[in-house]
């Protein structure tokens, strides 16, 4: 018992570590926020003009697709768009990897603590600003139900831990390519479109939503968001968190297969 007590410990410190590390970026910050509201008015501004002209029923009001998207934009930087981390990559494909492997410490639990520091940074310094500055200048709904804010907070959980060794697991792809832009941009393409990213999974017509339902991918957005607009409701809202629960354990798995694979594969020039 002391012994895990002394590990969470260790792997706090590097999680709090990366965090003190991107405060060093606050201009870059201050940019990202800016980004983060243009391309939140374009959505804002491209649903209106949609909603404007249809007459026909819809699983989501003007009111709630606003709110979605304020979402998206306070928690886009937690999610693995980008794909995997550069200085992971790079330091697969240069060996400097191997220097890591001299600490006495878990691989994938050193990358999975240095991944939730950088959410958590952008999730108080990206994604709670977002959040309240939309409350006050836009139609964002607030759930009134204990219940729901909690189910929100425990799939929003799920749903970053999944952003980690989702993104872990493609940056163990380095270890048999040379170049993971490939990569990298077919998992952009398929996270962001699957995750409902750019248009609510609500929306889309049933034959491609049921195509996303069979996908983990909806679980880093669609589902959490949806929880919190009160449109997963009761027993479902924990059949969901299930599926999320299921999905983050297939990645934890799925990407300590990659790397033990990798690791055993690895070649370091001069020794």
């Amino acid at each position: 018992m002391k012994s895990l007590y002394l590990a969470f410990q260790v792997y706090l410190a590097f999680t709090m570590k990366s965090f003190q590390k991107r405060m060093q970026y606050r201009v870059a910050n201050l940019a990202g926020l800016t980004t983060n509201f243009f391309f939140l008015l374009v959505q804002i501004f491209v649903y209106t003009a949609f909603y404007a002209v249809y007459t026909g029923p819809l699983p989501l009001n003007l009111h709630e697709i606003i709110t979605y998207f304020v979402l998206c934009q306070a928690f886009f930087m937690l999610m693995p768009f980008w794909g995997t981390r550069s200085e992971v990559t790079s330091a697969i494909k240069s060996g400097d990897v191997v220097l890591q492997l001299t600490k006495p410490v878990d691989f994938q639990a050193y990358w999975f603590a240095d991944e939730c520091g950088r959410a958590y940074y952008y999730l108080f310094m990206r994604g709670l600003p977002t959040f309240l500055i939309s409350i006050l200048f836009l139609d964002v709904a607030i759930p009134q139900q204990p219940a729901v804010l909690m189910a929100f907070a425990v799939s929003m959980t799920l749903s970053i831990f999944m952003s980690a060794v989702i993104t872990i697991t493609i940056s163990s792809s380095a270890f048999w390519t040379l170049d993971t832009t490939g990569i990298v941009g077919m998992s952009y393409s398929i996270i962001t479109l699957f995750s409902g990213m750019l248009v609510p999974i609500a929306l889309w017509p049933e034959w491609l939503a049921h195509i996303a339902r069979w996908l983990p991918f909806e679980g880093l957005i669609d589902v959490p968001f949806s929880i919190y607009l009160g449109k997963i409701t009761g027993i479902d809202v924990w059949v969901a968190i299930g599926k999320q629960v299921a999905w983050n354990l297939f990645f934890l798995g799925f990407g300590r297969f990659l790397l033990t694979r990798g690791f055993s594969r690895l070649i370091i020039q001069g020794g």
